[in-house]
């Protein structure tokens, strides 16, 4: 193996731990020791790689949004229709969340929870490339008459707090539902499509116009 195949792995592996780390005990309650333990590598490689724990957190986020990014981007280059664009983004983000839980249980406890705005502003950074694609998609409908006058950042927020609420409220969700565990995975897979119907509803009800609620059938 390359020293530079060596270099890409042993960062993944201090990543891998990070995020695992972050979504279980939170920003302040890991400790580099702890991430540096299950990543198998020795603490200095941190610093190494990435200088601080927060850089390290930053790093995390950033490979959350390159991933979705490229999912999105791709949807924006197969369909220049707003409505039909709209639609596959919401499936898409449920898709990423349902499969990525790690995203949303440490972007809201870390964001709920940290009092410095240049750390803030750095996360916010890394947000914004995936909201404004986003924010085209409605800015586009609305232009173009098929979308409600909405406000667009506002719109965003709405369509997609249910979603990352499913996640981060796992298991008070799984218990009110009555969904049983399955190994592996934070939802069953069936559960995840519902959602996606359910999301695609609210989608087109609440931001769509002319839609006929009789065929898009009630929310369950």
């Amino acid at each position: 193996m390359s020293a530079s195949l060596q270099v890409i792995s042993k960062r993944d592996l201090i990543l891998d731990a990070a995020e695992k780390l972050f979504a279980e005990s939170g920003f302040n309650g890991t400790t580099t020791r702890a991430i540096a333990k299950k990543a198998g590598v020795n603490i200095a490689m941190l610093s190494y790689y990435f200088g601080s724990k927060e850089q390290l957190l930053h790093a995390v986020i950033e490979r959350f949004s390159e991933d979705l990014g490229s999912v999105f981007d791709q949807i924006e280059k197969q369909t220049s229709d707003p409505v039909e664009r709209m639609i596959r983004w919401m499936e898409a983000y449920v898709e990423y969340i349902f499969e990525n839980p790690n995203h949303a249980r440490i972007v809201y406890r870390h964001v709920s929870v940290s009092k410095n705005q240049d750390d803030i502003a750095k996360l916010v950074f890394e947000f914004n490339k995936i909201r404004n694609i986003v924010l085209k998609v409605i800015e586009d409908g609305i232009e173009a008459g098929l979308f409600h006058r909405v406000d667009p950042q506002l719109a965003i927020t709405i369509l997609i707090a249910p979603v990352n609420a499913i996640i981060v409220e796992s298991n008070v969700m799984k218990h009110r539902l009555g969904i049983k565990s399955v190994r592996g995975r934070i939802y069953p897979v069936e559960f995840k499509e519902k959602v996606k119907e359910n999301m695609e509803q609210l989608c087109r009800r609440f931001l769509i116009i002319g839609n006929d609620d009789e065929q898009s059938g009630p929310i369950s």
